[in-house]
């Protein structure tokens, strides 16, 4: 580590270090203390704060802010340049619970940061001793290793994949939602922009990854993931409908494609006339419920009926709209329109 007068710093008043490129501001080991000629029982006084085994900072040294990097809630225990750090240590790359909250990937209520540092580690190396390490005996191809933040850590197709592993065996729905999550246009007012991955790249992951705990659940998954869900609660419902025998739905509808301004749906059935809204906290917003308006009275022109389903109905696993869907069928009679 390149570090710019440690001896000035380290002298009588614990200053912050000040360092110059990676690894990251204001971390130390011990050779760099003997470089700057100190002993390594420097380490020992009250004024070092002990990162990881082998690096250090000085207690008094601001910690980087995850906020800062666009972080609601910290994905890891640690600043960001410690988790670097740590991961370092350990050697391997960040991976499942903490490469999915730096990737930002939907997870299921009962997943949650747990206090350590998720790292992958080939299987010769075996388990990390270190207490801030939760080690994962799995080898990751060079294909499926990135950085974010100056952290190694595992490709989002990668992660996804990983996810499995972390689930009870055969619960696929959450595995799926992250799927979808990772694969959709996400939606800006110039209209759809690229997806941050797609289910071929996902496929490609999973086929690198090989055998692993969870791997029949992913491949499961990665049968059900689909494009055009804006949110876990929309891939919630599809799925809900789906596990109820109705037939897939189309995803993000639009009533005339290529025409503009034409009214869309979330999810509905062409040959049944019939389109679903998710509705959810979003759609309480003034300027949200009159543009809610304007599209309901476009499909309510064109002769289709609509259900609006709600966060109510995700905390009931949709059974109202999946019983309206089926009352929609009964009265068809078989009859279908034409596409």
């Amino acid at each position: 580590m390149a570090l710019e007068s440690l001896a000035d710093v380290l002298g009588s008043a614990p200053l912050p270090i000040r360092a110059e490129g990676p690894p990251p501001l204001g971390l130390f080991t011990r050779s760099d203390l003997r470089a700057a000629g100190f002993g390594g029982h420097r380490v020992r006084c009250r004024d070092v704060r002990r990162v990881t085994h082998g690096v250090h900072r000085l207690a008094t040294d601001p910690a980087g802010d995850w906020s800062v990097l666009g972080y609601r809630c910290p994905p890891a225990p640690f600043a960001p340049e410690e988790t670097a750090a740590i991961v370092e240590a350990a050697g391997g790359v960040a991976s499942h619970l903490t490469a999915l909250l730096l990737h930002g990937v939907p997870l299921p209520p009962f997943l949650a940061e747990d206090g350590t540092v998720h790292v992958s580690r080939p299987h010769a190396r075996g388990a990390s001793g270190r207490l801030e390490v939760t080690s994962h005996a799995r080898s990751v191809p060079a294909a499926d290793v990135t950085s974010l933040h100056g952290i190694r850590v595992t490709s989002l197709e990668r992660t996804w994949a990983d996810l499995a592993s972390l689930v009870p065996p055969g619960l696929v729905d959450p595995v799926v939602a992250a799927g979808d999550a990772v694969v959709r246009h996400p939606w800006t007012p110039q209209g759809r922009s690229a997806p941050r991955t797609t289910p071929a790249r996902l496929a490609a992951a999973l086929d690198r990854a090989g055998r692993f705990k969870g791997v029949r659940t992913a491949r499961r998954a990665l049968e059900a993931v689909r494009v055009g869900s804006d949110s876990p609660q929309e891939t919630a419902l599809r799925l809900a409908l789906v596990h109820a025998g109705i037939p897939e739905p189309e995803l993000q509808l639009v009533l005339h494609p290529g025409r503009e301004r034409s009214p869309d749906a979330d999810l509905g059935w062409r040959m049944w006339r019939l389109v679903v809204h998710y509705d959810g906290a979003s759609h309480l917003e003034p300027a949200q419920r009159a543009v809610d308006a304007r599209r309901h009275e476009g499909w309510e022109r064109a002769g289709w009926a609509q259900i609006v389903a709600t966060v109510d109905d995700a905390r009931d696993d949709f059974r109202r709209v999946v019983a309206e869907v089926q009352a929609h069928r009964r009265r068809l009679g078989g009859r279908v329109y034409a596409c």
